[in-house]
This record gives structure tokens, C-alpha cells and sequence, in this order.
């Protein structure tokens, strides 16, 4: 009787399993009949629908109400699929589905009260709805609104925000956006003759506190590619076809940043699109209209060379406007292929974007021809690869008194390196750019253009012979193709590596050089020996890590009037560009007026200890 009451309050399934324990004839978890043993089937674990979503709460839209919450506690064994956000009001339902949250629940009538919950939904069914909130849709009592002083509403913009032009992105302010916008995102668009639509400007991830991008735009916002990629950034309008084109710029604003997983970057205006549409709280919109002259400058056929060379490029984008006088060719000077891998002297630069769009984009002369006299090239860039990136004289700063930059091994194997202004660029031929293409190539296709409007060939002539060089620039005057005629460079792997002076007259960017270059702050250290730098980015974090290891004892600054030792050893220096809240952040602090980019920068030894504090540089 008294185990009669222990099996009675334990259950029945200390009966089952006493059961088999008692009938078994072996081990294995199976049971005996006639000798044979049957395995047992093991369960299956059970799913169930999932919890309830925690912490509801709304953002008042106009006709649209943007629900954020948590998701449940318990999946119920299965992943969530879906969630559903309902908002009820005199016996009309809407809905909104998605995979995460916010969810936006639109077409509502402003003034009404709703109530509104949330489910989740997974394999086995949905699950028990959120607490429910009420909110009432509000339509703004002033409209969100876009202007550029480019033009009001209708009005034709100038060529500078053209292709036949500087090519400059136009200046941009906007008001009264929607409760609740976290953040921007801005498309440009026309509608060529075929009807479909065309991208001229993807932009995203602009702050939610931003009221404007300035005439240039840098740094704000992430770019996107347009309909006349690769070139990432704005693509000033270059309609082939007659008559006035309208192009419409939309900023939306968003109750959160949109689920980019699984895009792939740069981001289109398609995928941008689509991203947005759950998280758009409402739009405005602004068109601008241009019409190309019949002899637009952006059509000529000295421009035409500048464009069509950019196609040699397999390792960076640039893109070009042209006018009467010049073409501008806009890039952040940053390739895709590695940087600072193998250089052995260095001050400890490392590369970051630079701002060369639009009118800040380098000017090659449209027109060159050969001077009565020729122009020094001894000091500062001399050109502009088709990649985009700048092409300096093999000296270092100061003059070639202070050495050549290859001889004292301060370039990486593309013939690169980090300049004072932490920007990135080459002291002789670009290899690893012209790796992209066969040798023969960079023959008859420029591999960049010098600051005098002449191009840059590879190792040969047009005719695959091995390119003379006379005693004047170190260019010559064979018959070229794809370029103007009279007089052409050529790379080689002797000092001057591309040419020892100016043969046509070069443009204003040549004496003007420092004013397009934006240093953030003064190198860290002397020059000095070093092994195994290569630069690399963190899967993790995406800061790019600079590394090195120094035989001997070396000192940094960071502010200029600061000091760092550092024993021999392998050193990191970690850096990212800031984005978002955190670059208007760094932005108002003191001293960082009238800039636009930011820099988080982190140093470390080996082992991840910090060797100097964490600084943040603006330029």
C-alpha cells in the first residue's frame, strides 16, 4: 500500500518507465519480444506558437502609425516569421505585416483613435497578441517641405548641378518633418523617354536632426549608386535626348534606419526603395528642371575622352563633368585594391576619403596644348588616375632634396601611400590599378591624365613599342588614340617614374593645390623604419587596422604638443569613419566648425592594450 502511494503521487509515467526498466533484456533503451529488441523512437521536441511582443509603443504619423516593440520572450521552439501589427477603430481593421520591428500601419484617418497590437507568428501558428496601446494619427499642422537654392518648385537648375558643368551636388534644406523621423533618406530621379525610371543621387542614413546637406555634399549620409554607375555619390543629370528633363528629388523621413540585411552594396535606388517602404513616414519633394544646350559641353569630344578613359578602371570609380574649359573629375581619391601593404618607412598616415566631387573635383584642361615654356612638377600631384586616385611627383615633400619616396621605401606595392593629409595616392606607376586590364591596354587607353590636360599611357606607344621619352618632360609626341594629340606621358620604372615637368600649361588646381586638400592633423612621427604593414579591416567592428612592427624605440604625438614612447614591438592603429548621430556629435564639439567628416581613431599594441588615448580627428 505504501508503494501503491508513492507510484500514485509520482504519475504515470514513473509507472511506464518502471515498467521497461523491468521488462528489459539488454541495454540499448529498447524493449524485448522473442529475442529481438525494438529501438525506441526518440520525441520530438514540441513547438508551440510563439509569445506575446512586450513593450508596444507608437509613433504618431500623418494617416500612419509606426509601432515599435519587443520581441516575445519565448520563440515557442521555432524561429518567428512574421509579425502582424493591427490597429482597430469602429469596426475597421488594418494591418501591417513584417520581419521585424517597427511596423508602420497606414492608410488611417487622421483624428481617430486607435487601438493597436502586435503578433507573432511561427510554424506552428501565431501567438497571443501584445498588450494593446491607443494612438491617433495627426495630420502635421505644417507640411514637410524641400527647397535648394538651386531653385524653387519647377524651376531649371543651373549646369554647375550638371554634367556640363562642375557637376556639383546641389544644396538642399528641408522642415517640419513627421513626428518621430530618426532619419533621412534622399533619391533622385528622372524619367528618361524609354519610362523607367533612372537614380541620379542614392543617399541614406542622413540624421534625423539634419536640416540641410550643403552644395557638395561630403561625409553626410552614406551614398548609393545611380543608373549611370559605378560611380557611388551624385550623378549630375547628362540626358542625351532634346528638351527639358525633370528631375525629382524625394527626401523621406524614417521612423527607424531600414532593414538593409542581406542588400548588397553600394545600395541602388531600387533596393533603397523597397527598404524604406515600412519605415517611411512621409516624404517631400522638390523638382528641378535642365535642358542641354545643342552644344553641350559635357557632349564634347575632349570630355568624352576624360569619360570614357574612367571605364579602364577595375579599382575605384571617379565620375567627370565637363565645361567649356575643363573637366572635373570627382572621386574620394580611395582605391579598391590594397593600400600599405609593404611599405617600410612611413609617419604613420593611413588613408581616409577625401572630398574631390563636384567643384572641389581636380580640373584637367579640356584643350591642352604644348607651352612655349615648361611648368616644374617637382612638388605635389601631377595628375589623376582613372581610378581616381591622385598621382604625385616621386619626390617627397618639400622638393626632391629630401629623397624619392619609392628609393626610401615609404610606398606599398601599388606605388602608393597615406599623404599628410591622410589621403591616399601614387608617387609612380599605379600597378595594381593597371593589373585589371592587359598589358597592351594602357597602349591606347589612359591610364590617367596629367594636370595639363595631356594623358598618361602605360610602358608602350599606341604601336606596342616601348614609348620614347624625350629630354624636355620626359613625354613625347607620337600619334595617340582615345586622347588629344600633340604630346603624351608615359609610366616607366625609372625616376620620374611618370614625368619630370609640365609640357602644356596646367590648370589653376596646380597652384592651388592646398586648398583642396583638408589635413586633420599633423603626422604622428618622423619617418621612420618599419616591417609587415598592411592594412586590413575588422570583420567585426569595420574599423580599418593599420599594422606594423618597429625593431626599434619610436615616439608619436597625437595634438602636437603631446608624446607617446613605444618599445620595439607590432603596433595597430584602428580607425573609422563616423556616421550618423555620432558624426553630428563630433561635429559640434569646439574647433570642429565648417567640417564634415570625422575619424574615430583607437591605438594599440599586439596584444589590444591601448598606447595613447582614443582621439577623435574632423577635417
Amino acid at each position: 500500500m505504501k508503494n501503491m502511494n508513492i507510484m500514485t503521487r509520482l504519475g504515470a509515467s514513473f509507472v511506464i518507465a518502471t515498467a521497461l526498466v523491468s521488462c528489459g533484456g539488454g541495454s540499448g533503451g529498447g524493449t524485448s519480444t522473442g529475442g529481438s529488441t525494438t529501438p525506441t523512437t526518440p520525441s520530438t521536441p514540441t513547438v508551440t506558437v510563439p509569445g506575446a511582443p512586450t513593450g508596444l509603443a507608437a509613433t504618431v504619423g500623418n494617416g500612419q502609425l509606426s509601432l515599435a516593440f519587443t520581441a516575445p520572450t519565448s520563440n515557442g521552439g521555432a524561429a518567428i516569421t512574421a509579425y502582424t501589427a493591427t490597429c482597430s477603430a469602429a469596426g475597421t481593421n488594418k494591418t501591417a505585416t513584417g520581419s521585424a520591428s517597427p511596423l508602420v500601419v497606414t492608410q488611417l484617418t487622421n483624428g481617430t483613435a486607435y487601438t493597436c497590437a502586435v503578433t507573432a507568428t511561427n510554424s506552428a501558428g501565431t501567438g497571443a497578441a501584445s498588450t494593446s496601446i491607443t494612438a491617433t494619427p495627426v495630420a502635421p499642422t505644417t507640411s514637410f517641405a524641400l527647397a535648394s537654392a538651386a531653385g524653387s518648385e519647377g524651376a531649371a537648375m543651373a549646369a554647375d548641378y550638371t554634367c556640363d558643368g562642375t557637376g556639383s551636388s546641389p544644396q538642399l534644406s528641408w522642415s517640419n518633418p513627421p513626428n518621430g523621423t530618426q532619419e533621412f533618406a534622399l533619391l533622385m530621379t528622372t524619367l528618361p523617354g524609354d519610362g523607367t525610371t533612372k537614380w541620379n543621387w542614392v543617399l541614406y542614413g542622413i540624421p534625423g536632426s539634419s536640416r540641410a546637406l550643403v552644395k557638395d555634399n561630403f561625409a553626410i549620409g552614406t551614398t548609393g549608386v545611380g543608373s549611370d554607375g559605378p560611380f557611388t555619390g551624385y550623378q549630375p543629370p547628362c540626358s542625351q535626348g532634346p528638351g527639358a528633363k525633370t528631375y525629382t528629388f524625394t527626401l523621406y523621413a524614417l521612423s527607424a534606419a531600414p532593414n538593409l540585411a542581406g542588400q548588397s552594396t553600394p545600395l541602388t535606388g531600387t533596393a533603397l526603395t523597397a527598404a524604406i517602404a515600412s519605415v517611411s513616414l512621409g516624404s517631400a519633394t522638390l523638382n528641378l528642371t535642365y535642358t542641354r544646350p545643342a552644344s553641350a559641353s559635357g557632349s564634347s569630344t575632349a570630355c568624352g575622352y576624360l569619360r570614357s578613359s574612367l571605364g579602364g578602371s577595375t579599382t575605384g570609380n571617379a565620375s567627370v563633368a565637363c565645361d567649356a574649359n575643363y573637366g572635373y573629375v570627382s572621386s574620394t581619391s580611395l582605391p579598391t585594391h590594397t593600400m600599405m601593404n609593404g611599405i617600410t618607412a612611413t609617419n604613420l598616415q593611413v588613408p581616409t576619403a577625401q572630398n574631390f566631387l563636384g567643384a572641389n573635383g581636380w580640373k584637367i584642361p579640356l584643350n591642352p596644348s604644348i607651352a612655349t615654356s615648361t611648368v616644374s612638377a617637382v612638388d605635389g600631384p601631377i595628375g589623376i588616375a582613372v581610378n581616381g586616385v591622385l598621382i604625385f611627383n616621386p619626390c617627397k615633400q618639400g622638393g626632391c632634396q629630401n629623397g624619392d619616396t619609392k628609393v626610401l621605401g615609404e610606398l606599398d606595392v601599388c606605388n602608393g601611400h597615406a599623404g599628410r593629409g591622410d589621403d591616399y595616392h601614387y608617387h609612380a606607376a599605379p600597378v595594381c590599378m593597371m593589373q585589371g586590364k592587359s598589358a597592351s591596354y594602357w597602349d591606347t587607353h589612359p591610364v590617367g591624365w596629367a594636370l595639363d590636360g595631356f594623358a598618361i599611357f602605360g610602358y608602350n606607344d599606341a604601336d606596342g613599342k616601348v614609348a620614347s621619352r624625350d629630354t624636355v618632360c620626359g613625354g613625347n609626341t607620337n600619334a595617340v588614340v582615345n586622347a588629344p594629340s600633340g604630346y603624351a606621358y608615359h609610366v616607366t620604372d625609372a625616376s620620374p617614374y611618370v614625368l619630370a615637368c609640365f609640357r602644356g600649361t596646367p590648370s589653376p588646381d596646380l597652384a592651388n593645390q592646398s586648398s583642396k586638400f583638408s589635413p586633420m592633423r599633423q603626422p604622428p612621427v618622423n619617418p621612420f623604419k618599419v616591417s609587415n604593414m598592411t592594412l586590413a579591416t575588422d570583420a567585426n567592428d569595420g574599423y580599418q587596422v593599420l599594422q606594423f612592427t618597429s625593431a626599434l624605440s619610436f615616439t608619436t604625438n597625437e595634438t602636437g604638443s603631446d608624446s607617446y614612447s613605444n618599445a620595439p614591438g607590432t603596433y595597430r592603429i584602428r580607425y573609422k569613419q563616423l556616421a550618423g548621430s555620432a558624426l553630428l556629435s563630433a561635429l559640434a564639439q569646439n574647433g570642429n566648425a565648417n567640417k564634415s567628416a570625422c575619424w574615430a581613431f583607437q591605438f594599440t599594441d599586439a596584444a589590444g592594450t591601448t598606447t595613447q588615448p582614443n582621439v577623435t580627428y574632423c577635417r
